[in-house]
């Protein structure tokens, strides 16, 4: 993907995010189980606030970022893909939500590797905020799903 602006590298961050609230706020509205509806509820908040805060962003406050490294548990690259069913468990649920994190962190990595220095730092920053996403449902997976007898 090619942008001949930093303002074209933000629209599409905004329209990746709103694609995620899209994705989670549908799910809540269909799942079956309350903590499935809980989790996607949770999630779709979380991808308000990165859209929010890309709407208000600028160049200067970019480069300002501080990139960190974030853990990773790999609990999801062991994992099947699932498909969205309104009647999935609580794991399926933090599976699915696991992936999807995982290939956002894949894509902003990717598209990390760009020739301009604040549209490289945005995508990393970006890379990292979906990294704590995928921490926190790794680590609620293996608090949850993995301890259970």
């Amino acid at each position: 993907m090619n942008w001949s602006n930093f303002d074209e590298v933000i629209d599409f961050a905004i329209e990746r995010e709103a694609g995620a609230i899209a994705f989670y706020e549908g799910a809540s509205k269909v799942a079956k189980r309350s903590e499935a509806k809980a989790m996607f509820e949770e999630l779709a908040a979380e991808e308000r606030k990165h859209r929010k805060l890309l709407e208000g962003i600028n160049k200067k406050a970019v480069s300002k970022y501080t990139i960190k490294n974030i853990p990773d548990l790999k609990i999801s690259d062991y994992l099947v893909d699932m498909e969205f069913s309104p009647d999935m468990h609580y794991n399926e649920i933090l599976i699915l939500a696991m992936k999807r994190e995982q290939k956002s962190i894949q894509l902003y990595k990717d598209l990390g590797k760009n020739d301009d220095p604040e549209a490289k730092k945005l995508f990393q920053t970006l890379a990292q905020e979906e990294a704590k996403h995928k921490l926190k449902l790794e680590t609620e997976y293996d608090e949850y799903v993995l301890t259970q007898d």
